[in-house]
């Protein structure tokens, strides 16, 4: 079960910074991502998943977890830093938090550009910096627009998702 890690109040911004459940070689972008939480007025909970056998060091705002229920975790959250699977992706849309995606492959290349295309967030080359991060970071938190166009394309999603007939079908096969 979820216990929150937070130190501070509702009011501080937070973050889930979750990169992969599969190894894509993203330990150095996941280190650049929890150092970059360091120097801002931010908490933050980092999924190691399968780079569970990396050597990670967190800051103090920062707590490393092999996993944690997204679902649960996202209900407290501010904002997410991803790789840019479609999972995260879209649980993040759905709960209206903005992204910093960090893709690490032409999938998630994708799906970090759709995200920049419709405001819901930010994308970073998987070389970008701890400054670089820590600078999108604060405008996902300080600008409101973000978190707005995020909330605006989950709606659609769970709308589109609501009205699609092949929900139905599957829920009266089952």
């Amino acid at each position: 079960s979820w216990v929150a890690p937070w130190h501070h109040g509702p009011d501080r911004p937070r973050a889930l910074i979750s990169f992969s459940t599969a190894f894509k070689n993203q330990a150095d972008a996941l280190q650049r991502a929890v150092n970059a939480v360091a120097g801002i007025e931010l908490e933050a909970v980092a999924t190691i998943g399968a780079l569970e056998g990396e050597t990670f060091h967190a800051p103090k705002n920062v707590t490393l977890l092999p996993s944690a229920p997204h679902d649960e975790v996202m209900k407290d959250i501010s904002l997410v830093v991803t790789h840019g699977g479609h999972g995260t992706v879209s649980r993040a849309l759905f709960h209206g938090l903005p992204l910093l995606v960090i893709p690490g492959g032409p999938e998630t290349n994708d799906n970090a550009a759709r995200v920049e295309a419709h405001g819901a967030g930010l994308a970073l080359p998987s070389t970008a910096s701890e400054t670089e991060i820590a600078v999108a970071l604060n405008r996902l938190v300080t600008e409101p627009h973000f978190r707005i166009a995020a909330r605006r394309l989950g709606h659609m999603i769970a709308d589109e998702v609501k009205s699609a007939p092949l929900v139905g079908e599957m829920e009266e096969i089952v």
